[in-house]
């Protein structure tokens, strides 16, 4: 009776694993998810933004493509000479895409929290990056807010106001 009883859970165990990835598989197409290009910023030798750009898989609706871009864009330069733009312990914690062009991104962790002690130069950076990577991988995204915990900020670091929406400039950005 014992070993009846293993073999069923056995082989629920392996019929339960065949569904997961069947479903994983069939979410992926229903998603319409596909490895496309993105262009992320981070900030270059001349001390201005550079292009970098990643192959990621990205959803086709633009609302859940623009969570994973943000991420990545923390994930900092696959070229290891260049600093990590944000503190190392900044998260991605949701990010939306309104009608109107106005992108969301609120970030968190403990350096972001608690006050991030950088320069004005690491700060703004820092905050273009994430503009210019937004409105340049989501033409939809026209300008975008960057929050704190859910909520509206200042500023991350006591030197770019934050409290309205932010358009790209390209004067930030290496030719």
């Amino acid at each position: 009776m014992r070993r009846s009883i293993a073999i069923l859970i056995a082989l629920l165990a392996l019929g339960g694993g065949c569904r997961k990835r069947e479903l994983t598989q069939n979410l992926n197409v229903e998603n319409k998810v596909e490895v496309r290009p993105v262009t992320l910023f981070f900030e270059g030798p001349e001390m201005l933004l550079v292009r970098e750009t990643r192959s990621v898989a990205l959803p086709e609706n633009p609302g859940g493509a623009l969570s994973i871009v943000a991420r990545e864009l923390l994930k900092g330069s696959a070229n290891a000479g260049v600093p990590h733009i944000f503190p190392r312990d900044t998260v991605v914690r949701a990010t939306f895409l309104l009608p109107d062009g106005t992108a969301f991104v609120d970030l968190g962790g403990p350096t972001l929290t608690q006050g991030w002690a950088t320069g004005s130069h690491e700060e703004l950076m820092a905050v273009y990056s994430v503009v210019q990577t937004v409105t340049t991988d989501f033409p939809e995204a026209k300008r975008v807010r960057i929050l704190v915990n859910g909520e509206p900020a200042e500023t991350l670091a006591g030197h770019v106001n934050l409290q309205h929406a932010l358009t790209p400039l390209p004067v930030f950005v290496a030719k």
